[in-house]
């Protein structure tokens, strides 16, 4: 299966009557069940920090089109992307053709701690939930009207996952989510496990309170698995989405029409194709009955 991938992909998402495009994300397991099975997927999630490390991986387009994802612009974050990195992020919007990029609502970055000999901001490997505030969430819309300014695609915020009360926080996650959507204006990208992580290592019903974001908003729905470690769920993209997930699934299209699902199995390449391919094939199915 081969497409010009800009082209094809502008062509499905600007008919009104398209359905609703099933993607995967990137992993060790993608390519080869696409050979297996040709014609399974719409598209592909490839992360911008594997195009950077490796530029071959844009070989992806040959295969299936692409929507470019990231976790390196910081937008929940008081210490900005290098110019540099945006430069990086702006020259894969173009190679990839991607109609939107993806990014989280998160920080990557961190000051020095006061008093320390670092001149450099601590680095983190994976994009924090960020304090619940009024002085982040400003930030923050200030943050993705400035960034948007860089990029020819429009940016989709993510919702990160919760694992703790964090401290300084002055409202829930749902609340922070939902306020960040409204005073922006900008599209949403719903991660349902995320959303059950946070419910559950927060204690809050998660098809309620779901109900109480903004879902016109959402361009792109996340769906995976997750793990339970000392009582506390995490986020891992290794296991397959649950009843429960599905269940919340219902619950959104009720209510949104999203123009992608994505599964994130790219840590799973031992999950057994069947069911990978039912799955795929019971999110289809949801949205024409939505």
């Amino acid at each position: 299966m081969r497409h010009e991938a800009t082209g094809e992909f502008r062509r499905r998402r600007t008919s009104a009557r398209q359905p609703v495009l099933i993607g995967m994300a990137q992993g060790p397991g993608v390519l080869p069940l696409v050979e297996r099975y040709p014609g399974l997927l719409d598209y592909i999630e490839l992360p911008f920090e594997l195009l950077r490390h490796d530029p071959s991986a844009l070989k992806t387009k040959n295969i299936a089109p692409i929507i470019l994802h990231c976790a390196s612009m910081s937008i929940a974050g008081f210490v900005p992307p290098a110019p540099a990195t945006l430069d990086a992020i702006a020259a894969q919007v173009e190679l990839t053709g991607t109609p939107w990029i993806g990014e989280h609502l998160a920080f990557i970055s961190a000051d020095p701690l006061p008093g320390s000999a670092l001149h450099e901001p601590t680095t983190l490997t994976y994009t924090v939930c960020p304090q619940l505030s009024e002085d982040v969430l400003e930030n923050a819309c200030a943050n993705i009207t400035r960034l948007q300014k860089r990029f020819s695609v429009p940016l989709i915020v993510e919702n990160s996952p919760q694992y703790f009360a964090i401290p300084g926080s002055t409202m829930s996650i749902v609340d922070f989510v939902a306020e960040f959507h409204r005073r922006s204006g900008v599209g949403m990208l719903l991660d349902l496990a995320h959303f059950r992580i946070s419910a559950m290592n927060m204690n809050f019903e998660a098809e309620r309170e779901i109900l109480r974001l903004p879902l016109e908003k959402v361009v792109e729905i996340h769906i995976s698995g997750f793990d339970i470690q000392a009582e506390t769920a995490w986020d891992d993209h290794a296991g397959l989405a649950d009843e429960a997930t599905f269940d919340l699934l219902a619950v959104v299209l009720s209510c949104a029409t999203p123009r992608a699902i994505t599964f994130e199995y790219n840590w799973s390449p031992e999950l057994d194709d069947e069911i990978i391919v039912r799955q795929l094939d019971r999110a289809r199915s949801m949205c024409r009955n939505a």
